[in-house]
């Protein structure tokens, strides 16, 4: 890898090289055996083997950066499975797993998805809730090491500028904030909430965040340019970009998402001229991220 696991990451994406994120955890999972619907997160417990098989297939392939999984660790997700007691254990658990596999190859950065509902007065989450339950979560994982904590498809600005306030006061050192943007009709980009890339990733810098991004959303690979430039113009904070392997459709009972790798990585090269870090979201697997990482070599 580029530099070493003992730098710190946030010293190497400064460095402005491409670094290699990973790609999507529940589709691999559910390839694993997970079923449908099934709690991903909870198997950090009790299929740590198979979640460790995923991550390490992603370094092999030549991903430097790895996240926990860990998208739905927080109680109000987990409540959907009986295990909203059980975060901190969840996050210990994953971010185990994770560092295990990474050794001194890769880097890992402990993964925050949305809370699953909405913060008042919109839904009936509080903020004292929502700060608590990331809290559990974000120091178990980095009491067990991990390099850096990343938000990642969020769509509200109240939701992810809580959580990177969270991460900042518990000594994250470094983190990541990522929103998930659709194209609208009236030309542009913004998330289900209305927030555009460019106030999505000065506010972001704002709150504490030290790289900005988007991932996953309703767009083509291609289409992350747009988001990119108009977040350049925005901060010069550093950028993370990670698209899904294109937009997927439902083939009988399965859901197929139609970029394979060879052409995957020459729109994932591209968004390497624009993003520090650049990896995949959902649909995208190890021979994505391979055929990347050999693209960009």
């Amino acid at each position: 890898m580029t530099g070493s696991a003992r730098e710190p990451l946030l010293d190497l994406v400064r460095r402005g090289a491409p670094v290699i994120g990973d790609g999507g955890m529940g589709t691999e999972l559910q390839r694993a055996g997970l079923e449908p619907g099934g709690c991903g997160d909870e198997w950090n417990l009790s299929h740590p083997e198979a979640v460790q098989a995923i991550q390490r297939r992603y370094v092999a392939a030549g991903s430097q950066i790895i996240l926990t999984n860990t998208f739905g660790t927080n109680r109000f997700v987990l409540s959907r499975y009986g295990h909203e007691a059980r975060v901190a254990e969840i996050a210990r658990a994953a971010a185990v797993n994770a560092r295990a596999v990474a050794g001194a190859e890769a880097y890992v950065l402990g993964d925050i998805g949305p809370c699953g509902g909405f913060l008042e007065p919109l839904g009936e989450i509080t903020e004292a809730a929502l700060a608590g339950t990331w809290r559990d979560a974000i120091g178990a994982m980095l009491a067990e090491g991990v390099d850096g904590i990343i938000f990642e498809t969020m769509t509200a600005l109240d939701e992810i500028v809580l959580g990177i306030r969270v991460a900042r006061d518990l000594g994250a050192p470094l983190i990541v904030a990522s929103m998930s943007y659709d194209p609208v009709r009236t030309g542009g980009y913004k998330t289900m909430m209305g927030v555009s890339p460019g106030d999505g990733a000065q506010q972001c810098v704002e709150a504490g965040a030290q790289v900005v991004g988007a991932n996953c959303g309703r767009m083509e690979p291609e289409e992350f340019d747009a988001v990119a430039r108009a977040m350049r113009a925005a901060t010069d904070a550093p950028l993370i970009l990670q698209p899904n392997a294109g937009q997927p459709t439902l083939v009988g009972d399965a859901i197929v998402y139609p970029r394979d790798p060879a052409s995957l990585a020459p729109a994932l090269v591209a968004l390497s001229r624009h993003a520090a870090i650049v990896g995949g979201c959902c649909g995208t697997t190890p021979a994505h991220i391979g055929a990347f990482a050999a693209a960009l070599r």
